[in-house]
C-alpha cells in the first residue's frame, strides 16, 4: 500500500514537472538567422527559459527535428515540457527581410538601409552606435560603432528593434575577427582604420595590399596619410547639408578644420572612416613589403604607384589630363 502511494506520488511529480501547469512567467528572446539546434538551446538555458538544455536536445534528434526550428522573437513560458518548446519555436510566422550591407558604407549609411527596409529608426540607431556604455558592454573601445558594422547579407524579421539588429551585425563581426585569427599583438583599433582607408580607395583587391603599404610607410616616416577620403568623411560628419553627397574635392576642402583630415594632421585618424570588408582587413593586418609612398587614381580604375613626390607629380598631370 505505502509502495503504491510512493510511486503514485513520483508518476504525479513527473507529471506536473512535464505538462507544468503552473505560470511561471514568459520571457522574450530573439533567435538569429543560421543558429543551430544546440545554440538555440543555449540562449534559452542562459536566460532560464529550459530546464535542461540536452533534454530538449534528445526530444529534437528522437523526432528528427534538428532542423525545423525557425529564427525570429518569441515569447516563451518558463520551464515547460521539450515538445511545448519545440512546437513553439517550429512554427514562426514572422516575415524574413533580406538586407544586404555592401562594403564600405558609414554608421548613417548604413541606417538609412535599415530604416529603409522599415526595419529601424534612424536617429534611435545612429545614437546606440555612439552610446559609450553600450559600445563598452560589447567589449570594444572605440568612441562610436563606425566600423563594426559588418557588411554582409543579413535576415532580420520586423520584430528586432534597433538594439538587437546592432547586436547581430557586431556579433557578425565578432566571428570574422575571430576566423581572421587576429594575434593578440594586433591593435584592432588600428587595423580597422587603415582598413577602412582602404576600402574607400580601393577598387581592385590585388591593389588592396598596396595601398596599405603606402599608409604603413606613410606612418613610419611621420608623413601625413593625405587621404582624400578622410576628407570627405570630415565634410559628411560636419552636418552640413551640401556636404552630403560630396565625392571630389576641391583644393580649398584640404584644409578643411577636423581631426579626420589627415592631410592637416599626421598618424591615423581617431578612428575608421566606413566598414570595411574582409578584403580590406585582410590588406591592413598584413599590407604589401613596398617602398612606394604616393598612389594617384588612373582612368581606368586602377593607381599609379610611385615612390618619389616627383613621380608622383608627373602621374597626377597625366591622369588628371585625361579626365
Amino acid at each position: 500500500m505505502r509502495k503504491g502511494f510512493v510511486i503514485a506520488i513520483v508518476v504525479f511529480a513527473l507529471f506536473i514537472v512535464w505538462i507544468q501547469p503552473f505560470d511561471l512567467g514568459k520571457q522574450e528572446v530573439t533567435i538569429s538567422k543560421g543558429a543551430t539546434a544546440h545554440e538555440i538551446m543555449s540562449v534559452l538555458a542562459s536566460k532560464h527559459i529550459i530546464r535542461s538544455r540536452n533534454e530538449i536536445l534528445l526530444w529534437l534528434r528522437l523526432l528528427n527535428q534538428e532542423k525545423t526550428l525557425k529564427f525570429g522573437t518569441y515569447e516563451l513560458a518558463r520551464y515547460k515540457n521539450p515538445l511545448y518548446y519545440i512546437r513553439e519555436l517550429s512554427f514562426s510566422a514572422e516575415k524574413e527581410i533580406v538586407v544586404t550591407i555592401p562594403e564600405g558604407l558609414t554608421i548613417d549609411e548604413t541606417a538609412a538601409i535599415l530604416e529603409s527596409r522599415a526595419l529601424i529608426d534612424r536617429d534611435i540607431f545612429t545614437k546606440l552606435c555612439a552610446d559609450r556604455k553600450f559600445i563598452k558592454e560589447k567589449g570594444y573601445d572605440a568612441a562610436t560603432l563606425e566600423g563594426y558594422l559588418f557588411p554582409d547579407t543579413y535576415f532580420f524579421s520586423e520584430s528586432q528593434n534597433e538594439t538587437t539588429i546592432c547586436r547581430i551585425m557586431l556579433r557578425n563581426f565578432t566571428n570574422h575577427m575571430r576566423e581572421l585569427k587576429l594575434n593578440a599583438s594586433d591593435s584592432l583599433r588600428e587595423i580597422l582604420i587603415i582598413a577602412s582607408l582602404v576600402e574607400k580607395e580601393a577598387r581592385f583587391d590585388d591593389e588592396r595590399p598596396l595601398i596599405a603599404g603606402v599608409f604603413v610607410n606613410r606612418l613610419k616616416i611621420r608623413r601625413p596619410l593625405e587621404s582624400c577620403a578622410t576628407v570627405i568623411y570630415a565634410l559628411k560628419a560636419s552636418g552640413n547639408p551640401r556636404f552630403a553627397n560630396y565625392t571630389a574635392l576641391l583644393e580649398k576642402d584640404l584644409k578643411f578644420e577636423s581631426p579626420y583630415n589627415t592631410y592637416l594632421h599626421p598618424g591615423m585618424p581617431p578612428g575608421p572612416i566606413c566598414s570595411p570588408g574582409v578584403s580590406s582587413i585582410q590588406a591592413a593586418r598584413q599590407p604589401a613589403s613596398t617602398d612606394y609612398l604616393y598612389f594617384v587614381l588612373m582612368d581606368n580604375g586602377r593607381h599609379y604607384f610611385s615612390r618619389s613626390y616627383k613621380e608622383h607629380l608627373a602621374a597626377k598631370d597625366k591622369y588628371r589630363a585625361q579626365d
